[in-house]
């Protein structure tokens, strides 16, 4: 499932606390991401998935289950 790919990206390449990531997550005030943060989940989903997204619709979103569901957009799970 995407949620369990972004899980791990979070997990092991931007060394955030698992128990800290829900749908409900927020990338900016709870995560405290900022755009490059954002710019390197995205690279690391579409390397994952072998698709291309938009970046300028991606980097809108603020909740996990946001990015969940754009990257649905690109991928037939």
């Amino acid at each position: 499932m995407i949620i369990d790919v972004v899980k791990n990206i979070l997990v092991n390449q931007m060394d955030i606390d698992e128990a800290s990531i829900t749908m409900e997550t927020r990338l900016n005030e709870d995560l405290k991401f900022d755009s490059i943060d954002k710019a390197e989940l995205i690279t690391s989903l579409e390397d994952e998935f072998n698709v291309m997204v938009d970046y300028e619709q991606v980097l809108h979103v603020n909740t996990i289950e946001e990015i969940v569901e754009e990257i649905k957009k690109y991928v037939k799970e």
